[in-house]
């Protein structure tokens, strides 16, 4: 690899280096160590390395500048050798004028870390994050967790749909430090905590009644994702999206609580894949009294707004599926492949266990067939 006296590099900050004294032919031998890997090198006189080389990679300074500090302690030979392990072995990185300032953004270092261990150069990750807009409908329960949880890894742009007020089992979900009062609305809260965490995303509150195409159109047309919080949204809503999201093309990634179980998926994005839809009606039809289910079906559709009194559930439950449906999101984002893709994730609060089934595509499926 070939270097440049123009370059910073910074050794990467959650790199552990350690180096063992000399063996019995004067050998040493130093460590690098993260969560992922575990490197070793044998030599001589690493300690002078260790003590000399690795401070100076701040990012302050050119490799240039570098060397003139070194002098004579070390040759260019060994120092370029060096500086060719650590780039070749991704231990350092290199300071770009577009770098973000990650000093002003501290909570974000250990993500941008472990991007890197994964093979992601340097902070594009975390570009792909920031440039990212999702729009999120319904904030009780998973879906504020799922917004919190996206702001918190740096996504840039969030909309957030909600036009009910805050009931008192909202306040499990908010925190004090920030949860005005009872019957404020929801997504204001919600704008309320995600500010005060992450300074980087962007939020937009919806507080309309999205009761027509075209209102729900308007909030889809400029979006990268749709997340729908099937236990903090109506029925009428959760089908209106699936529609419009096949219609337009829009992923749309669904999820919520209820009673002892939490669900999330099917990812609804193409026509030759199952829809939310397909998944409901299957749903129903393995039901023990698929005719009394449908029956509630349609009463909750006709409701046309949520019910949380008829979802009884525990907080630790929208929580868990929250934090799924961002975890998806997050690696649908970077191109790592995601739990959801045509498949439903089941989760067990009695059992604790996670059972992914593959949806199938129901045949005469009013949105998508």
């Amino acid at each position: 690899m070939k270097l440049n006296d123009n370059q910073h590099l910074r050794l990467l900050e959650h790199v552990v280096v350690h180096v063992m004294p000399p063996d019995c032919h004067g050998e040493e031998t130093m460590i690098f160590n993260t969560t992922r890997r575990t490197l070793t090198v044998k030599g001589q006189a690493l300690h002078d390395v260790e003590s000399m080389v690795l401070p100076l990679l701040d990012g302050s300074r050119t490799i240039g500048e570098i060397r003139a500090e070194i002098g004579e302690k070390l040759t260019d030979a060994s120092l370029n050798q060096c500086l060719e392990f650590l780039m070749e072995n991704r231990l350092v990185e290199e300071l770009l004028e577009e770098t973000i300032d990650l000093d002003s953004r501290a909570y974000l270092l250990p993500q941008i870390s472990l991007y890197h261990e994964l093979g992601f150069q340097q902070q594009d990750a975390q570009k792909h994050l920031a440039n990212a807009r999702i729009a999120v409908f319904g904030l009780g329960g998973s879906g504020l967790i799922a917004a919190i949880n996206l702001a918190s890894a740096g996504i840039g742009y969030l909309r957030l749909c909600d036009d009910v007020c805050t009931i008192p089992s909202d306040a499990m979900m908010m925190s004090g430090l920030v949860f005005n009062q009872i019957g404020a609305l929801r997504g204001v809260e919600a704008a309320r905590q995600i500010e005060a965490i992450a300074e980087i995303t962007d939020t937009e509150i919806v507080i309309d009644n999205l009761m027509d195409d075209a209102t729900v159109n308007a909030l889809l047309e400029d979006v990268d994702l749709v997340i729908v919080a099937t236990d903090a949204v109506s029925v009428n809503l959760a089908y209106r999206l699936n529609r419009l999201c096949l219609k337009m093309q829009r992923p749309l990634l669904p999820g919520g609580a209820a009673g002892v179980e939490g669900t999330f998926g099917p990812l609804v994005f193409a026509q030759d894949g199952p829809c939310y839809l397909c998944y409901r009606m299957r749903s129903i039809a393995c039901a023990k009294l698929p005719e009394a289910e449908l029956a509630i079906e349609r009463l909750l559709d006709r409701e046309r707004r949520s019910q949380p009194r008829l979802q009884e559930n525990l907080p630790i439950a929208q929580m868990l599926v929250g934090s799924y449906l961002a975890l998806d999101t997050i690696k649908m984002f970077l191109g790592l492949p995601i739990a959801t893709d045509g498949k439903l994730v089941h989760l067990d609060l009695l059992g604790t266990k996670l059972t992914h089934n593959v949806v199938l595509k129901k045949p005469g499926c009013p949105h998508c067939s």
